[in-house]
């Protein structure tokens, strides 16, 4: 009974981390617009395809395991999680944080 209750807050957090990622590639284009940083922001888009494709299979990994369908038993396997899933994750956060220091780490500089 749980898992039904608790299944739909995996993604929403991905869409959470999406909708970040947006909001940093847009502040991120305008600060390298006025500081003429080159585009790294443009990095965000590939981070984002790899938020989306984690958010994909974390979907689709839910459902199986709710379903319980011995058809779709192969996306509960670890390999398939590892490589859809906890791979596209890690490096779409790490390519986010690379990024986010590029552009925002003077206010770390500035502060102290």
């Amino acid at each position: 009974m749980k898992e039904i209750l608790t299944a739909p807050w995996g993604p929403i957090g991905l869409v959470g981390l999406i909708y970040a990622t947006f909001l940093y590639t847009n502040l991120s284009r305008r600060l390298g617009a006025v500081t003429k940083m080159p585009p790294y922001y443009r990095g965000f888009a590939v981070s984002t395809a790899l938020l989306c494709v984690a958010l994909v299979a974390q979907v689709e990994r839910k459902t199986a395991y709710l379903s319980g369908a011995p058809q779709v038993s192969f996306l509960l396997y670890p390999v398939f999680g590892l490589l859809f899933y906890h791979i596209p994750l890690f490096l779409g956060v790490v390519i986010d944080l690379i990024i986010v220091w590029k552009y925002w780490s003077w206010l770390l500089r500035e502060g102290w």
